[in-house]
């Protein structure tokens, strides 16, 4: 296996290289930290990776349907290979094998063919899936040529607590995968929770990246964060119907919510974001910024103030949305007001985000009466744009 972890934006870049191949995958990672997510992520681009031959066959818009199989709930290899079926021949009376449902469907359409836990499953289906990784066979029927084979299991190569009751695969079966060992950074979760999960969790991740999920020895009495239970503490809050921004009216978050959310990240976790949310007055928002509110604040950013609302502008949806020219001039003051050195990575953040809004600023008179684009020119050390 894999010694080496990569991120999943590491893992988008690798993975059609050995897509094309049509090889199967197996990636290794801890639990709850959108290990299937990110396989259905893939569903989406996989047109484009297959290339032009593909979408001259089925359109730049088909989109792969995944085929989950949770190995750890099949049985037997009757569970893989279909149900016995005789029939008459040339050779006389003989029994072939009927196909699943959902390997019939792999067989006839292009799809991602997604085996959830196949180190929890038993030895008899495991050895029954090893025809199918060698030769993208089962019992007589093939694969079609473009569904791609994926499964993901739980531990990694950096796992050093083995607390997953998972089975090592033998020497044959893991030479037909290529393997990779899953590590996703905290921008990885980050980017993907941008409007999926509430920003004030987010934003708390951000500042307190610790919490996102736990490392280490796990006392199975006790609950930890993970990526997954993030995003079911959420859900859990969303239905609730609480304003998490409205807190500091009361002082505080009310008990029962803080009893939801250590039940799904754990004490230390909840604790932590409690305190964050009640003092969610000193907080900046990315709203806050585009509209010229709580300068005060603003100029008394720290570094690591400065340095995380640059990334939460950058990553924002609503700075790649439609902006007002006020906005721009806010957004513009804003960044000639912290250090070159974040500036610079703001403009050029900034620019991947949005780079017509970016453009736009460029000829806004700053408070010190130079252009924004003359003062990132000067940080730069580039000729000045013509304005």
């Amino acid at each position: 296996m894999a010694t080496l972890g990569i991120s999943f934006a590491q893992f988008s870049k690798i993975a059609p290289y050995i897509i094309r191949s049509r090889k199967p995958i197996m990636g290794h990672g801890k639990h709850g930290i959108g290990k299937s997510e990110l396989v259905y992520q893939l569903a989406d681009k996989l047109a484009d990776i297959l290339g032009d031959d593909f979408t001259a066959k089925y359109g730049k818009d088909y989109v792969f349907p995944v085929v989950e199989r949770r190995a750890s709930q099949m049985a037997d290899t009757g569970d893989v290979i279909g149900v016995p079926e005789p029939r008459e021949s040339e050779h006389g009376r003989i029994t072939t094998f009927a196909p699943m449902g959902w390997f019939a469907q792999a067989c006839s359409q292009p799809c991602i063919l997604f085996f959830d836990e196949v180190d929890r499953a038993n030895n008899d289906v495991r050895q029954s899936l090893m025809e199918l990784t060698d030769s993208r066979k089962i019992a007589g029927h093939t694969l079609h040529p473009d569904t791609i084979v994926i499964s993901m299991v739980n531990g990694g190569a950096h796992d050093e607590s083995n607390s997953y009751q998972v089975s090592e695969l033998d020497p044959a079966e893991h030479d037909r995968w290529w393997h990779v060992n899953l590590e996703p950074s905290v921008d990885d979760w980050t980017t993907w929770a941008a409007g999926k999960v509430s920003p004030i969790i987010v934003d708390f991740i951000k500042s307190n990246s610790k919490h996102l999920e736990h490392s280490g020895e796990m006392d199975p009495h006790k609950v930890y964060p993970s990526r997954r239970s993030w995003a079911h503490f959420d859900k859990c809050l969303a239905l609730t119907g609480y304003d998490l921004m409205t807190a500091n009216g009361e002082g505080k978050i009310p008990m029962d919510l803080y009893f939801v959310g250590e039940g799904f990240i754990g004490q230390e976790a909840s604790i932590a974001f409690r305190d964050y949310v009640e003092k969610i007055d000193a907080q900046v928002t990315v709203d806050d910024i585009l509209n010229g509110r709580r300068a005060e604040i603003v100029s008394n950013f720290g570094i690591n103030d400065a340095n995380l609302m640059v990334d939460k502008l950058a990553d924002s949806e609503e700075f790649k949305g439609s902006l007002t020219d006020d906005n721009l001039k806010h957004v513009a003051a804003f960044v000639s007001g912290i250090s070159p050195e974040l500036a610079m990575k703001a403009w050029e953040g900034l620019t991947r985000a949005n780079g017509d809004a970016v453009a736009k600023m460029w000829g806004i008179t700053l408070s010190n009466g130079k252009t924004f684009g003359s003062y990132i020119a000067d940080i730069v050390g580039q000729p000045k744009k013509e304005e």
